[in-house]
């Protein structure tokens, strides 16, 4: 049982990779295609306000398309794919409270995860204007370039990214057990932003994410949770761009308080849920396999070993380069 397992699981891993890869893929070449396509209007036509738009409005369709394809591609590669014959017990939904609580925890602990992960990145190399001028800066001097870009930042990425992440990777690798599943697609998520300055935080991001996610059973709850740390960052790199540093400060800093003090709610409201029913997350129990014999689960060395399957590794390569890339330019300024 455990030998078919590993094999099962390791398939599973591979074709989790085939998605990554294929996230990647679509990111570069529909961006290739869009700056090629705007490149060739701006020789014919000029630079003008509705190449401008066509250009963002096509860059919000080729990241939601690179996303939602490698989940298409994902549902129909696990459709003819063998699985385990076990499956995961239903265990209780966490109540809307408890869910909020997490919200409330994951939110705060992201955002200073966001603050420790720049300190860090900056503290070895000078980091903060390459990737305010290179990867956050932008052009917000219209009104609709203001609203594409909020699109572009806190609602397309929070639904597709969430559907992928949660939704296919998170949704198919529980059952081999909650942690599992909240692990891997967390290190994923991180992986796919491949940039230093957001590793940690969206690591963290990430396990908060997916522990809303298998408590809550929903994709709501994350998606909200991405939508409301997204949507601060989207405020504030529009605030950042329109009006004075002493301005900004005050946005910023505002965002901070409320975050960290609906943080410091639901931790309290966290810890009496504990202390009341005894526990606050549920494992997954497995149900017994089709010969009434129990489930022999993988254990931690053989979920990582068979993580590391080659195409996951040439993916993890990808991710680093590209972290290592940005890295590299940043010290050419």
């Amino acid at each position: 049982m455990t030998k078919q397992s590993k094999k099962i699981y390791s398939s599973l891993m591979g074709r989790i990779a085939v998605v990554m890869v294929a996230n990647q893929a679509l990111l570069l070449a529909l961006s290739a295609l869009l700056s090629s396509l705007e490149n060739s209007l701006v020789k014919l036509f000029g630079d003008n306000t509705s190449i401008d738009l066509i250009f963002r409005m096509g860059e919000c369709v080729a990241y939601f398309l690179s996303f939602v394809l490698p989940v298409m591609i994902f549902n129909k590669m696990n459709k003819n794919a063998e699985r385990e014959i076990y499956e995961p017990e239903e265990s209780e939904r966490a109540t809307p409270l408890n869910s909020i609580f997490l919200f409330g925890i994951g939110l705060g602990l992201t955002t200073m995860a966001a603050y420790v992960n720049y300190f860090v990145v900056n503290a070895l190399w000078d980091y903060s204007d390459f990737s305010q001028e290179y990867l956050w800066g932008v052009e917000l001097d219209h009104p609709y370039q203001v609203v594409i870009y909020f699109i572009s930042v806190a609602i397309i990425p929070p639904v597709v990214e969430e559907l992928l992440f949660r939704g296919a990777i998170c949704k198919s690798l529980t059952v081999y057990g909650k942690t599992c599943a909240v692990v891997i697609s967390a290190i994923l998520f991180s992986l796919m932003h491949s940039n230093a300055e957001q590793l940690i935080y969206t690591l963290v991001a990430g396990v908060f994410l997916g522990i809303i996610y298998v408590e809550t059973k929903s994709i709501i709850f994350p998606i909200l949770l991405h939508f409301v740390n997204n949507a601060f960052s989207a405020v504030e790199q529009i605030v950042y761009e329109t009006v004075s540093p002493m301005e900004y400060s005050k946005v910023s800093n505002t965002f901070d308080i409320i975050t960290w003090v609906f943080m410091a709610i639901s931790l309290v409201g966290f810890l009496l849920s504990i202390l009341k029913k005894g526990s606050f997350i549920r494992p997954i129990s497995m149900k017994p396999d089709e010969n009434g014999g129990p489930v022999a689960p993988l254990s931690v060395a053989e979920k990582i070993s068979g993580f590391f399957t080659l195409k996951m590794i040439l993916f993890i390569i990808y991710s680093f380069a590209t972290m290592a890339y940005y890295i590299y330019l940043s010290t050419q300024l």
